[in-house]
């Protein structure tokens, strides 16, 4: 964080991880706010009238907590750090006197000096990284993972699973909760190519991959694992080294989501047992070729490196 006063700047680092950090706000700012304190490992409070969407999905998968009303000083109880990103200046000034009297940390917009007495730096970028996140079924792992890419502009969303409109209305209604969490300007693709979207040098924009299992479970269905096809064995292994080896090459920031299926009862058949050995080594290789590896827990996310 920066201290900002006639051209000259204070660099102070702040490591807000299992503290208390309270957004007031709900419009891109504060989306981008509560995307970096989430990855930094803070306890999210946010406090909005009119919250955007994204806010809401984050409040729904456990990820955070949002009181969906206008800002009172109390809201500030057992806070570590407050940012002021309302809209309104006047509950900006609110904050920062609330903050001020309390002795609390608090950050604002940089145009708006009387009410940030601290300034965030820029997002924390993904350039040049690759970042895994497992948890199980409702985990909140695609949230938390999507929390992450909160201030990209352009994100390549690469959905794994079967497009809508194949005939389970359950499954139809996943994919639409997953596409109302996006925003306007991140691109869809719905493949099963994942190296490819990988290996595309020519676009540096961040690549979400959600999800491995799902794309595990398609591949074993091409390669003939479930027909017991001859050399099935040996195409998905072909597939799956190609995709870990353009997880290793890839100049893109890439955030890959996935199961963790190996906590869990042994599966009663054959199938579900060589799928479950499958993903476990696929999620063991890629966790191994990533700078951050996250297991969301209940909601919670947690680095694990």
């Amino acid at each position: 964080m920066q201290f900002g006063r006639e051209g000259q700047e204070l660099a102070v680092a702040l490591r807000p991880r299992g503290r208390l950090a309270v957004v007031v706000g709900g419009g891109a700012t504060a989306v981008q706010y509560v995307g970096r304190l989430l990855a930094a490992g803070a306890r999210v409070l946010v406090i909005a009238d009119d919250p955007a969407g994204e806010l809401a999905d984050l409040a729904a998968s456990g990820l955070t907590t949002l009181r969906d009303r206008e800002f009172r000083p109390a809201d500030l109880d057992g806070a570590w750090l407050a940012l002021a990103c309302a809209d309104n200046a006047s509950v900006n000034a609110a904050v920062a006197a609330e903050t001020e009297r309390r002795h609390i940390w608090c950050a604002g917009s940089a145009d708006d000096e009387e009410a940030a007495a601290v300034l965030l730096p820029a997002a924390q970028k993904v350039a040049g990284r690759r970042v895994l996140v497992l948890g199980g079924a409702r985990s909140g792992k695609s949230a938390a993972a999507e929390s992450m890419l909160a201030d990209a502009p352009a994100v390549d969303y690469v959905a794994t699973g079967l497009p809508a409109g194949a005939g389970d209305a359950e499954w139809d209604q996943r994919v639409r909760e997953h596409q109302s969490r996006r925003p306007a300007g991140w691109r869809t693709l719905e493949t099963c190519e994942v190296a490819d979207v990988l290996a595309d040098g020519d676009s540096a924009q961040p690549v979400l991959i959600d999800c491995l299992a799902t794309w595990l479970a398609r591949v074993m269905d091409d390669c003939g694992l479930w027909s017991g096809d001859p050399g099935a064995d040996g195409r998905l292994a072909a597939r799956t080294d190609r995709l870990v080896h353009v997880w290793v090459q890839t100049s893109r920031p890439a955030i890959a989501v996935s199961n963790e299926v190996g906590s869990g009862v042994v599966p009663a058949t054959a199938s579900g047992r060589k799928f479950r050995d499958e993903l476990g080594w696929l999620n063991s290789r890629i966790a191994a070729a990533s700078e951050e590896v996250w297991l969301c827990t209940a909601g919670i996310p947690r680095r694990l490196r």
